[in-house]
């Protein structure tokens, strides 16, 4: 048997290459990161009482993944006690108590109001359909699972379930998509649903938390427990099966540099993994090019107001009449208590606007978000204190109607393979759960191969607190 330099090599720090190496750590390890940090698009920066949070900021409830890694690494969640589905309409913020609540509040014509009400009855039923799909069947796996929810509704765009509509109610549903980074009519109708059922999820503690400290704390944290295992501004140029082992080259600071694994991981954007591996069966490489990605601009904001502002009780606003097709007050779950002066909110378009927006330069994009921004708020001008614009290329992850997810699932079955593929792209749309429980799994079965070829464990020397562990080979 030959002796690899590392038991199990990762490619990629986001949240797929962090869970891996998480549930790995026991084992030699070593994670390559193309930037300068870990957590991929959980990406938040501290600023006094508050934090700029320029990508994911919507984590899965207990039992989940994700939360498992968040507990052991000693990171707390806080929950957001704010409106999540007002709308700014007509140059006006409804925030109603209940979301069906909204044909009946807002400034509509009568046809609107009853196109409206329309989409939302069977948009309930469907979210229902989903919710079913969701539940855990006895003897099924996780991947399989979501496997079967990622089938929902999948045969038809989502723009054909919402149907000819008037166009001011077309607009508000494709600003809604946009959560996606694609359209209506790029995205299947499950897409489209689930992220309405997310939302709708209902009382109790579901989506609805933040990572306290922003979401970059979590990347932060595994930099801090990872050390020397994670290796920084590296691009990886190949993976490749050499014998009993599999090599992986890669470049670091203008040098080319060239490892071996036992087992490797490959936690990238799907198009990026099919230009990496050699050594994957035809159909593999085939599924990881069609994978969709929809890139996205978003601008956090920094306010120096000293008083109470007219968002405070809201959390999210979709905005079909904006620049940007969300809107976001992430100093919402800290508003519990006395108002602190200031805040942080956040602004992101996807799809079609969203490839328009980054055409243009930083300071274009902040120019044109920070006019609506104002339009929706009067009261914030004089008290945009900082922004930042984040270019997030690739983005979000979607499923067209139609897409075939099938050969990839049928390789992870496989028992005979060492390089492994997790990510976001597992499911019909990204999200942290998902990159992380697909890599969870992709861990085991490198874990299971490791074991069947005699790489038994060495001795691990372990340094730390009982709030998360500094671990290292």
């Amino acid at each position: 048997m030959s002796n690899p330099d590392f038991d199990v090599a990762i490619i990629g720090g986001g949240p797929s290459g962090l869970s891996a190496a998480w549930e790995l750590r026991e084992r030699n390890i070593v994670v390559l990161e193309k930037t300068h940090r870990l957590g991929g698009r959980l990406y938040s920066m501290t600023r006094g009482d508050y934090w700029l949070n320029l990508g994911g900021h919507l984590f899965p409830p207990p039992g989940s993944h994700m939360r498992n890694i968040l507990h052991s690494i000693g990171l707390d969640i806080i929950r957001i006690p704010g409106n999540k589905f007002a709308i700014w309409w007509g140059g006006k913020v409804y925030k109603p108590k209940s979301v069906s609540m909204l044909p009946f509040t807002m400034s509509m014509s009568l046809v609107e109001r009853i196109s409206l009400a329309s989409i939302g009855l069977r948009m309930l039923k469907a979210v229902k359909g989903w919710q079913k799909e969701m539940v855990p069947v006895y003897g099924e796996t996780n991947q399989d699972r979501r496997a079967r929810v990622a089938r929902f509704m999948a045969d038809q765009p989502f723009s054909n379930f919402i149907g000819r509509v008037p166009e001011r109610v077309n607009a508000l549903f494709q600003s809604a998509a946009r959560r996606a980074a694609a359209e209506m009519e790029d995205q299947h109708a499950g897409v489209g649903v689930s992220l309405f059922g997310a939302v709708w999820a209902g009382k109790g503690d579901s989506m609805a938390l933040n990572l306290d400290g922003g979401s970059g704390r979590f990347g932060e944290r595994m930099m801090e427990l990872l050390g020397d295992r994670a290796r920084y501004h590296t691009t990886v140029k190949s993976v490749s099966k050499t014998g009993d082992l599999v090599t992986v080259v890669y470049e670091q600071d203008g040098q080319q540099h060239t490892i071996t694994a036992a087992q490797v991981i490959v936690a990238v954007p799907a198009y990026e993994a099919a230009q990496v591996v050699t050594d994957i069966p035809a159909d593999i490489r085939d599924t990881l090019k069609s994978v969709q990605y929809g890139p996205f601009p978003t601008m956090g904001i920094i306010t120096d107001e000293t008083g109470p502002m007219p968002y405070d009780d809201i959390y999210a606003i979709t905005t079909p009449d904006a620049s940007f097709d969300m809107f976001f007050n992430h100093a919402n779950p800290l508003r519990t208590g006395p108002r602190k002066p200031g805040g942080s909110l956040m602004v992101y378009s996807g799809g079609a606007p969203a490839r328009e927006m980054l055409k243009l330069t930083d300071e274009q994009i902040r120019d044109t978000y920070l006019a609506d921004v104002y339009k929706m708020f009067p009261e914030l001008k004089g008290h945009v204190k900082e922004t930042v614009v984040q270019r997030w290329v690739p983005g979000n992850t979607y499923r067209p109607a139609g897409f075939n997810f099938e050969p990839m699932l049928a390789y992870c079955k496989r028992e005979d393979v060492d390089i492994h593929f997790a990510g976001d792209y597992f499911a019909e749309i990204g999200n942290m759960e998902i990159a992380t429980g697909s890599a969870h799994e992709a861990a085991k079965r490198a874990r299971a191969r490791l074991l069947a070829k005699g790489h038994r464990p060495k001795a691990l020397h372990v340094v730390g607190s009982e709030r998360g562990s500094a671990i290292g080979s």
